[in-house]
């Protein structure tokens, strides 16, 4: 009874802080997680003070090449809690580790300088909530919670003296809840996101009285559910602080947040498909981002996908893969240390990947904090912390409280698996051939049976199927025969007789036949283009189709290859005039693409190349470019919103291709437009669009093939004995007659001796 009192009384809290803040950004997470919450599972600790096999607990997990050195569960610490989240880490100026763990009561600081016998040092008591954050800089921790009370600030400079302190809980101008917290120890700043100011955006907190917290800035265009923030020390971004924010169904936005009474967004990326752009971490080097969607798995996949961008220009990251070890759980928090990614993922624990080869990770270790379950609910390890000079590693589990870690070696798996046919491009009717080398190496050698070709089709549950080997060495499957215009992924599962798992990334498919171009436009001649709209109100920069003069906003040259000159520009400026001449000015200025019919195109893509410049002037990097479609001709979707600040908007030529159908149902009635607009003062605007083109797929089903009788799309054994067993039964009878296809063959209408030569004859020559 107690228990039960107890976790009514979490989700109790937990519901009024969503009535609290109101429908937020986050809520749509939340309330999972309140609908899934399972209340704490206590038990007895696990330290290396117990021998194995007497808690049964130490032998219920999961685990590949790591080692469990301590288990404190929930009712270990004061309280007790009812629920862990989140958790992080800070090593003393002596060496001495020590994990900070978010509880439902507050922070739980442990010792774990020996990770087999961890000590509880303090309890700094918290708004009780399911959602806790905490970050370290310095010798101060700081926290934040769904609950409120600000900032909670905890010095921990006597930590090794048994001694952490609450300093204050720190509530300025206005803030009270926080979802998630981010630090930039180059900067030395504290950043609050998802928090009950600023729109819930990227807030940033100075604290150069570290004891005391103060906020200095914000971006509040739109919610932020968790960021990472770093300084750039080379690069066209040296000296810069950018933020990456993930934003829920917004995808991911970059911030520049150098000044913080002035961050900016200088570029980002609504992927297709996304559905919570939850959080994620950078490569040691800066070119590679790896996200975690947290509502993607059971909607727009079907396993557990973890997104890579490459962000070598933080202003225009590019989706470029994605990876899965295939089970159907959640992805939330992961972390890079080096060439090791360590992703938390609810019930299937902490999963270790190397990522040597950025685009093809592999697992090389996991260890599953929620024994007996996988699945898409929010249960589990919550958070990992990896950084830790020894090597150990903290978990935090929502209901199995702390998780304290030893790595092995963790060596790739003795596989390599080569793919010698893998079409992007399905043909209709008929099924699709892989074929890859796969090998066990060093000795290894391939469970048998542990070779599996795994596919889904449109969205759809992924598919399993045996992959046999040939007499070539080579190992062949096939994804089934589809229909125009369906969509697949495959991918190849292979594990060896140690139990090493090897899975190569996702290759996407779609079923066409050719590609069809629908429009091109190098704007040489009009076909249709028009300046001006409803709503407009520029004074200047209207735009033109003209071959550009040029100036240090504006392009000297169009895009196409000569002989193409021309484009459009947001006005055409005289030879030797100033850079500000007819830029945009006073207001908004739109050009509108002519109707596009693309109702017999589900697939369309659009694409083009564009020119932005907001950077010059006396006041720079106010306004923004935007790029809509719409299918109805009143209603507008963004395709890509431009700017305010950083490179990508201080001009040159940028490519940009996009889905139709990812933003509007694809009509008869497409049309695109390129707002630029003026709406502060002092800023030199220059927009530019060329080299303009849609196409589609095509598709024709191939004729049906006359020795398939059955119509299973497999000419076999099985067609002729359908067909003879309905010509035994209708022969001299008038036709039509027959179960699947009709036994007169021919068509003359009399079932006979010709009807079974021609079938014959038709089964003879195969489909080709």
């Amino acid at each position: 009874m107690v228990e039960s009192l107890r976790q009514r009384r979490i989700i109790a809290g937990a519901a009024a802080i969503l009535c609290g803040v109101g429908l937020s950004a986050h809520a749509d997470e939340d309330w999972r997680k309140l609908r899934d919450f399972k209340g704490p599972i206590y038990g007895e600790p696990i330290t290396g003070e117990t021998p194995v096999g007497s808690n049964g607990a130490r032998d219920t997990f999961d685990k590949l090449n790591m080692t469990l050195y301590a288990w404190l569960p929930l009712n270990a610490f004061p309280g007790p809690p009812s629920s862990g989240n989140d958790i992080w880490g800070y090593t003393s100026p002596s060496g001495r580790e020590y994990a900070i763990i978010g509880l439902s009561n507050g922070f739980g600081f442990v010792e774990i300088t020996d990770p087999q016998n961890p000590v509880i040092v303090e309890h700094i008591p918290g708004p009780n909530s399911l959602w806790h954050c905490v970050k370290v800089l310095g010798h101060y921790a700081y926290g934040g919670s769904e609950g409120g009370a600000g900032i909670q600030v905890m010095d921990m400079s006597q930590i090794d003296n048994g001694v952490v302190t609450l300093v204050q809980n720190k509530q300025h101008m206005g803030h009270s809840s926080t979802h998630t917290l981010a630090s930039n120890e180059d900067s030395g700043y504290l950043y609050l996101a998802g928090a009950n100011i600023a729109n819930g955006g990227l807030v940033a907190v100075s604290l150069a009285n570290p004891a005391d917290p103060v906020i200095v800035g914000s971006w509040s265009t739109r919610y932020v559910h968790e960021a990472q923030v770093v300084t750039y020390t080379s690069g066209p971004y040296a000296g810069r602080e950018i933020a990456y924010c993930y934003t829920g169904s917004a995808g991911i936005d970059v911030i520049d947040v150098t000044n913080k009474s002035s961050m900016t967004r200088i570029g980002g990326i609504n992927y297709s498909g996304v559905r919570y752009s939850h959080q994620g971490w950078l490569t040691d080097d800066k070119q590679y981002l790896y996200m975690n969607d947290e509502l993607d798995e059971g909607a727009s996949v079907s396993v557990c996908t973890t997104r890579i961008f490459n962000v070598s220009n933080p202003a225009s990251p590019t989706l470029v893969g994605s990876f899965t070890n295939g089970l159907s759980v959640i992805d939330h928090n992961l972390y890079i240390k080096g060439n090791k990614l360590y992703e938390s993922n609810y019930r299937s624990g902490v999963r270790v990947f190397d990522i040597t080869n950025r685009l093809s990770p592999v697992e090389v270790g996991y260890f599953d904090t929620y024994p007996g379950s996988d699945g898409f609910q929010f249960n589990g390890n919550w958070n990992n912390y990896p950084y830790f000079a020894s090597g150990t590693i903290v978990l935090s589990d929502i209901e199995r409280g702390l998780f304290i870690l030893g790595e092995g070696d963790f060596p790739l798996p003795s596989i390599n698996i080569e793919f010698v046919s893998a079409p992007t491009q399905l043909s209709p009717g008929v099924a699709t051939p892989i074929v890859a080398d796969i090998e066990a190496v060093g000795g290894e050698e391939l469970s048998p049976g542990g070779v599996v070709l795994r596919y889904s089709v449109n969205g759809g549950s992924t598919q399993s199927m045996p992959m046999t080997q040939q007499i070539d060495g080579t190992w062949s499957g096939s994804i089934p025969a589809l229909s125009c215009f369906d969509s697949a992924r495959y991918q190849i599962l292979a594990t060896a007789v140690d139990s090493s798992i090897y899975v190569t990334p996702w290759t996407d498919a779609s079923v066409y036949t050719g590609v069809e171009v629908v429009l091109s436009d190098a704007f040489e001649t009009n076909l249709g283009w028009t300046a001006g709209a409803s709503g407009d109100n520029a004074s200047s920069g209207i735009w033109t189709r003209v071959n550009p003069i040029g100036t240090a906003a504006q392009p000297e040259d169009d895009h196409t290859p000569a002989p193409g000159v021309n484009c459009w520009v947001t006005g055409q400026g005289s030879v030797g005039g100033s850079v500000g001449e007819n830029d945009v000015d006073g207001g908004t200025t739109t050009l509108l693409s002519p109707v596009i019919n693309l109702a017999a195109y589900p697939d369309a893509k659009i694409s083009y190349w564009r020119w932005y410049s907001n950077t010059a002037g006396a006041a720079p990097n106010a306004d923004t470019f935007v790029i809509q479609i719409s299918n109805n001709g009143s209603t507008w979707v963004d395709v890509e919103v431009v700017g305010p600040t950083g490179s990508e908007v201080s001009g040159g030529w940028f490519f940009h291709e996009f889905n139709v159908a990812d933003f509007v149902t694809p009509s008869a009635n497409v049309r695109m437009r390129f707002r630029a607009s003026d709406l502060g003062s002092g800023s030199i605007i220059e927009a530019a669009v060329d080299d303009f083109s849609v196409v589609a797929l095509t598709c024709e089903e191939p004729p049906p093939c006359p020795a398939d009788y059955n119509g299973d799309t497999t000419p076999d054994v099985l067609d002729f004995l359908d067909f003879f067993d309905d010509f035994g039964t209708c022969e001299n009878q008038p036709g039509p007659c027959g179960t699947v296809a009709d036994a007169d063959f021919n068509g003359d209408t009399l079932i006979d001796v010709l009807d079974f030569l021609d079938f014959i004859d038709a089964f003879g020559t195969g489909c080709d």
